[in-house]
């Protein structure tokens, strides 16, 4: 078989169309954690309440977690949410920031939606709906990770 006349000019376009595509999806996932990290970080009242009893879970298993307040561990982790998401956004390290914002998503998704432990109601629909958004958030970041 021999090259089209086409060809010369498909492959580039393909791959060209690969990296804006890349591009967009990891500022779309890097933006999710940049916005979301930072809402947390200046205002971690909500979610250091959410977290509560899973962090007070989290310090009986991992003792030196104990000379932390709750309200410092929410922040903390808003703050790598933040930088990792930067970092996917402006493509630096994106296997790495993809990474850490996987690691960082579990424990939150963990403690912010643990929907098993809600009264069926509405309340348990919203968190069983955001942890699986969480989860697909994850699918992502995995994508970012697998296929740089």
């Amino acid at each position: 078989m021999t090259a089209g006349k086409y060809d010369a000019v498909a492959v580039p376009l393909l791959s060209s169309a690969r990296s804006v595509g890349g591009f967009a999806g990891r500022a779309a996932l890097g933006t999710v954690f940049l916005m979301g990290g930072s809402l947390v970080f200046r205002h971690p009242e909500g979610p250091t309440h959410a977290a509560g009893n899973f962090l007070g879970k989290l310090k009986k298993r991992v003792a030196p977690l104990n000379r932390f307040e709750d309200r410092d561990l929410v922040r903390l982790n808003a703050a790598v949410q933040c930088a990792a998401g930067a970092s996917l956004i402006a493509g630096r390290i994106p296997r790495v920031a993809a990474a850490v914002l996987v690691g960082s998503l579990i424990p939150t998704t963990l403690a912010g939606f643990p929907f098993w432990e809600a009264e069926p109601g509405p309340e348990r629909i919203r968190m069983n709906a955001d942890f699986t958004k969480n989860a697909a958030l994850a699918g992502g970041l995995i994508r970012v990770i697998t296929h740089p």
